[in-house]
């Protein structure tokens, strides 16, 4: 059986599980930061980490989040959320299968950018349903792009009531993670060796998910929410620069 050393690094094995170890805790936290602080800062540790392993690795913590919150589910959003995941998953793999590997850190820069303009943008929408099905084909495009699903599907929930808005993100998040890396898969961007660098993130975010309660207590949300912003924003930056 290989060890994590006969994978990666073993340094890049340990900055990569303090990446997801920090990110699962503020998303199983204050509900953002997984996908946002992790994509940008594993993409400059190892690009390979990005999308499928992280997606993978990280399904449970939205897994967590719905099973705690299911009672809170808005159950007529689901068909309308995998119709949008469904259809956004499926321009996602055909456009990054097509992207040359040269470019990949620009996309992912680049796309980590607009996610964080569109968690700052203050738009105010309700969760209709042709609202879920856009919000969840963009997070499809997103997500199976750079591992980045949460910003358009928090824009559309964003004004719901709070434990409705963090059942469905969980609820929604769980297929969707595994959408992106089946059509990855489907794709021949996911396999064996990917599924070895999944094995590696999983220690940091079982650590991430166990911390979080102890993180809620001690952490202001706003502020932390913030800093995810900032770090995203800076290490995007780098990756467009580089």
């Amino acid at each position: 059986m290989l060890s994590p050393a006969d994978t990666v690094p073993w340094l890049a094995w340990l900055a990569a599980n303090a990446v997801m170890a920090a990110a699962c805790a503020m998303q199983a936290s204050v509900g953002i930061g997984m996908a946002l602080f992790a994509v940008p800062l594993l993409v400059l540790i190892d690009p390979q980490f990005v999308p499928g392993p992280m997606l993978l690795a990280g399904v449970l913590v939205p897994l967590s989040a719905a099973w705690r919150e299911w009672h809170a589910v808005d159950t007529r959003s689901i068909a309308p959320a995998l119709l949008g995941l469904a259809a956004g998953t499926l321009v996602g793999a055909l456009a990054l299968s097509a992207l040359n590997p040269a470019y990949l850190g620009k996309v992912f820069g680049a796309l980590v950018l607009l996610a964080v303009a569109i968690s700052l943008s203050g738009i105010r929408l309700k969760p209709t349903q042709p609202a879920v099905i856009a919000g969840s084909g963009a997070a499809g495009i997103m997500g199976t792009m750079v591992g980045i699903h949460g910003p358009p599907v928090a824009l559309v929930f964003q004004n719901a009531q709070p434990e409705v808005a963090r059942a469905m993100m969980g609820t929604i998040f769980v297929p969707a993670y595994l959408i992106s890396v089946a059509a990855l898969a489907a794709f021949g961007l996911f396999g064996i060796p990917e599924l070895r660098l999944t094995a590696v993130l999983l220690p940091g975010t079982l650590a991430g998910i166990l911390a979080a309660p102890l993180l809620m207590r001690r952490i202001n949300a706003r502020r932390l929410r913030i800093a995810i912003l900032v770090i995203s924003a800076t290490s995007a930056i780098i990756l467009l620069l580089k």
